[in-house]
């Protein structure tokens, strides 16, 4: 397809993809002749997925650059690839705090003050701690443990909680994580090899980012529901018997 077809079907306008082509993030048409270049779904692709970072998470173009590089890098496994856009999304959405700085958007990612920060020995043993307990518990249920950026960011807002006054422990991961089990399954079931990479990143940055507002929805729903149920004298649980 010509360059007036790409820009009407991928809804990004003819100076925005030659922006992009210049600043490195589109890869250029194959030319036709010296005037003509011909342009592919890979295109298509890789449009959408900028249009989404850019409007999804507001990614700036430095941060967009460095995840196309990492996709156009064949030597670069599916699995690690996911790992980077997994990084990105949770980044984006403040769950992760701190950026590795081998991670796609690690030098756009700002840093707290030293007067901010807690001491360093004691936030790195505390989620350590509780990083040793999650991987615990993926061990415990046979699951690979192929993500340090999720293990991090569960861990640091398990050390949130238990600072807040909440009690944390192996228990609480195993539920949590039990609780997700299903939900995570059938998201994941369409994200396979046969898709482009570009698509591949898309579907994990958008299921990521999607399924956390609904999951904070869900939990705003349910946890206001049940505030408002009837509690026994015994403990503070829900008498459910009574909403049957």
């Amino acid at each position: 397809m010509k360059l007036s077809a790409l820009a009407a079907e991928s809804g990004v306008s003819t100076a925005s993809i030659k922006y992009y082509i210049h600043v490195g993030i589109l890869p250029p048409g194959r030319k036709r002749n010296a005037t003509t270049a011909v342009y592919s779904q890979a295109h298509l692709d890789r449009l959408a997925l900028i249009t989404w970072l850019r409007r999804e998470l507001g990614s700036p173009i430095e941060s967009i650059a460095a995840l196309t590089r990492a996709i156009d890098d064949e030597s670069l496994e599916n699995i690690e690839l996911m790992g980077l856009c997994q990084r990105l999304a949770l980044e984006a959405s403040n769950v992760l705090k701190s950026a590795d700085p081998a991670s796609p958007t690690a030098h756009s990612t700002s840093q707290p003050d030293d007067s901010e920060s807690p001491p360093h020995s004691e936030s790195s043993s505390s989620s350590s701690s509780v990083e040793n307990d999650i991987r615990g518990v993926l061990h415990e249920l046979g699951w690979p443990d192929i993500s340090p950026t999720a293990v991090a960011s569960m861990a640091g807002v398990l050390d949130e909680l238990s600072a807040s006054g909440y009690h944390v422990g192996p228990d609480t991961i195993r539920r949590h994580i039990r609780s997700l089990a299903e939900v995570a399954s059938r998201n994941t079931r369409p994200i396979t090899d046969d898709l482009s990479r570009d698509r591949i990143c898309i579907e994990v940055m958008r299921g990521i980012t999607m399924h956390n507002r609904l999951l904070i929805t869900t939990s705003a729903l349910v946890h206001a529901s049940l505030s408002a149920m009837p509690r026994s004298s015994q403990n503070s649980a829900p008498q459910a018997t009574k909403f049957e």
